[in-house]
């Protein structure tokens, strides 16, 4: 990685940037900046604003996105950008643009921390030889899967996990799930349990509790719900069951029993509630199978930098032989 290289995080809400440098065994992160993604039409007017003001010249780029990418392309999932290696290398006089998929990068970037990144919510055995599941929601909600490679290095499997379906377990998930197919027709995870799901699921429990739907942040939802509002604690609740319900999906479908590591600002902010007995249950109760899961550990990756971390390291990994 000699000379840096410039890597971004590209969000539906925001956009990170820097250079990194891989310095001994790690990798360092200098020029930091976050830019809201609404102040920009393009991808390429906010990298172009970076560019400007950081002064940052580097040949090489990995740009981290949350889309899926076909042929060096991605339109983004939750915001209608458009993105080409091709375009970007031309404009900019790269001498070499990747594009990956956000949590490809955030998935890669689990190898290069320490084990001060991670806090445990489930306890369990990791088995080093098994895959591990990278997930959870932000804006969207991002899957992605972590393997070993037997020569060396780390392979991650990326696809659209979050967008599986969602699977009410409740009377209350029933009727909050017939709501939004009503409204929406299909209903996945990630409309359930992410930020761009949030208001139509707060509309949707306020029609079960009959009540009237308020202009409300999801912070103050959270104090409403630690003061005792039950229609705002169950909200809550269901949507740390959905993300538990999801993830043990995705163990039981590849076998993951390295682990999960959920990363996402919606997992750090309702982290006690994974860990609430009906959460738990919802990972771990799986019928025959339930002994599957039964030590199966899930940890959550706090450092807002990760997805630029796993930038680098795939690029060097895969691209800079």
């Amino acid at each position: 990685m000699a000379g840096g290289i410039l890597v971004g995080d590209v969000g539906g809400t925001n956009v990170r940037f820097a250079v990194a440098n891989r310095h001994g065994s790690g990798i360092e992160i200098d020029g930091f900046q976050k830019l809201a993604g609404d102040d920009f039409g393009a991808f390429d007017e906010a990298l172009a604003r970076y560019i400007d003001q950081s002064g940052q010249k580097v040949e090489r780029a990995c740009f981290a996105l949350a889309g899926p990418v076909q042929q060096g392309e991605v339109l983004l999932t939750n915001r209608q950008w458009r993105v080409s290696a091709a375009r970007l290398q031309k404009r900019f006089d790269f001498a070499d643009v990747r594009l990956i998929n956000d949590f490809t990068a955030m998935a890669r970037s689990v190898p290069e921390h320490d084990a001060a990144a991670f806090e445990n919510v489930l306890p369990g055995t990791p088995n080093p030889d098994a895959p591990v599941i990278v997930a959870g929601p932000g804006t969207g909600f991002g899957v992605a899967t972590l393997l070993r490679k037997r020569t060396g290095g780390w392979r991650v499997m990326n696809g659209e996990g979050g967008h599986m379906a969602f699977a009410p377990r409740t009377d209350l998930e029933f009727d909050v799930a017939k709501i939004l197919m009503d409204r929406f027709g299909y209903v996945s995870n990630e409309l359930v349990a992410s930020g761009m799901g949030l208001e139509p699921v707060h509309e949707a429990f306020c029609q079960v509790y009959d009540r009237a739907v308020e202009d409300i942040s999801p912070e103050d939802m959270r104090k409403r719900a630690d003061a005792g509002d039950d229609m705002f604690h169950q909200l809550i609740l269901m949507r740390a069951c959905v993300v538990m319900g999801a993830v043990g999906d995705l163990v039981l479908s590849s076998g993951a029993l390295g682990g999960v590591v959920l990363a996402g600002g919606v997992s750090e902010r309702i982290v006690d509630y994974l860990r609430m007995p009906e959460a738990v249950n919802r990972f771990r109760e799986r019928g025959p199978m339930s002994s599957y899961l039964a030590d199966c550990p899930v940890d959550l990756m706090h450092d807002p930098e990760a997805p630029l971390v796993g930038a680098a390291a795939f690029y060097e990994q895969e691209f800079s032989q």
